[in-house]
């Protein structure tokens, strides 16, 4: 017997509250994105500059109706508009604002008709890394990629599979109250904060504001809901339960041995002892493998089923991923860098066995620090005992690298887009063990990590 359709036309335009009749057609994908549309998709028309008070960094001065054309003849079967659009022969689903009215109503239809558990899930850093542990419990859906912000959230619930063990549901924020928006619109069972840290300090201001933001994920909890929290945040904003994770919390690891790159570790559950497997990257990523086996455990669910999952958690682009190149071992963490997420990742590379190579670490800029930027760049220095050789990219960078001993200082570039791979690649040498760590637009936007590659494969 085949599983049910995802959605119906007729389903959409209930949840839409729009008169009239409409098809049965099945709909098996949702999507705002016309290159993304396969046969048999719902394509939401959102105007290029957000509504309902939100901001992107991606605005454009192209509204998405004006790509209906393609996303039909991609193949979608219905779409929701703001207005008839001339030429288009699917059923067309006008509403007045197609994010509020159209995108938010189906994602609010898509999480009542859900009745198993959701996690919610917000953080300075390791969000996506969290979730993605989560997501390997059995027959769960998680929000694709980084789909966490004011049309990801909605997607993910319009997408997210009703017959699922339970959804998990990442959030981030670009201003402040978006996280409470999108926790009152994803209704989690389990809310969990990965961590609190000084990321966003432009726009809040403190982490005391930055802690406020994030614990507004409670917002959406019902009162026999779930706070899953590491150890030593505080969270009087929520009277309900709390479970925590981390040094002397109820989920804590209780010793861990290495094996190569990998970490075989026993913690501890709310009394109970369980064993997992962590991939390459262990230190990095442990905190947030405790914190996924306390919100399953929160669910009401056996954590020890994802438990014995956690070792085939791979680690997504940008985030630590390492690939060898002319004799070196390239570790790419460049989809983001604050001063928690860079100190982990130094404190990963510390921990490498090393044979006849060096640990180098390439550092970018951290950005929207606001005026302590300086000073959280100075900090830095206080964890490079144990490396090798540091290069700096970015002004602020500059701060680190005048306080680099002789010898350990490889240089510093101030303007990330002007620097070239090769430069780098000539200071490499076989067996070097090397993180590229730094804010998004200091490597990842300009794929320097990939540039890299291929300029040590053409040295060597």
């Amino acid at each position: 017997m085949s599983a049910p359709p995802l959605w119906t036309i007729a389903e959409v335009a209930r949840a839409l509250d729009l008169p009239g009749t409409f098809p049965e057609t099945s709909i098996d994908f949702v999507t705002q994105d016309s290159r993304l549309v396969k046969p048999g998709s719902l394509f939401v028309a959102l105007s290029g500059k957000p509504s309902g008070g939100f901001v992107s960094s991606f605005a454009s001065e192209r509204d998405g109706w004006e790509f209906a054309a393609n996303a039909e003849t991609a193949g979608a079967v219905a779409m929701i508009v703001p207005h008839r659009i001339e030429g288009v022969s699917v059923p067309q689903l006008v509403v007045k604002d197609t994010l509020l009215d159209g995108l938010w109503a189906l994602a609010r239809t898509a999480r009542a008709r859900f009745k198993n558990p959701v996690i919610g899930l917000t953080g300075s850093a390791g969000k996506t890394s969290t979730k993605e542990f989560i997501a390997a419990y059995p027959n769960a859906y998680a929000s694709p990629s980084s789909f966490n912000n004011f049309w990801g959230v909605p997607l993910t619930l319009c997408n997210a599979d009703p017959q699922a063990t339970l959804w998990v549901v990442e959030m981030g924020m670009n201003q402040a109250g978006e996280i409470l928006r999108l926790s009152k619109l994803a209704q989690p069972t389990i809310a969990m904060v990965v961590n609190v840290e000084p990321v966003h300090l432009e726009k809040l201001g403190s982490l005391e504001a930055i802690r406020q933001e994030k614990i507004s994920i409670t917002r959406g909890l019902p009162e026999d809901g779930v706070l899953v929290l590491p150890a030593g945040i505080d969270a009087p904003e929520w009277v309900g339960r709390v479970l925590r994770f981390g040094v002397d919390a109820e989920v804590k690891e209780l010793s861990h041995t290495a094996r190569g790159e990998s970490w075989h570790v026993s913690a501890e559950i709310c009394g109970n002892q369980l064993e997992f497997t962590l991939t390459p990257g262990a230190p990095h990523r442990l905190q947030n493998a405790l914190a996924a086996l306390a919100s399953v455990h929160a669910a009401g669910l056996d954590a020890r089923r994802l438990a014995e999952k956690l070792g085939d958690v791979g680690i997504m682009s940008g985030r630590g991923v390492e690939q060898a190149a002319g004799g070196a071992i390239l570790i790419d963490d460049s989809f983001n860098g604050n001063p928690a997420s860079m100190v982990a990742a130094l404190e990963s590379l510390k921990a490498r066995s090393m044979n006849n190579g060096r640990r180098i670490a390439i550092l970018g800029d951290m950005l929207e620090l606001g005026v302590d930027a300086p000073a959280y760049h100075e900090a830095l220095a206080e964890h490079l005992p144990g490396i090798d050789g540091v290069y700096c990219v970015g002004p602020l960078m500059r701060h680190l690298y005048d306080l680099l001993p002789v010898g350990k200082g490889l240089g510093w570039h101030e303007n990330p887009a002007t620097l070239e791979p090769r430069e780098i690649a000539a200071l490499l040498k076989s067996g070097d063990v090397v993180v590229v760590k730094g804010s998004k637009k200091m490597f990842w936007v300009n794929r320097f990590v990939p540039r890299l590659v291929a300029a040590l494969q053409a040295k060597a």
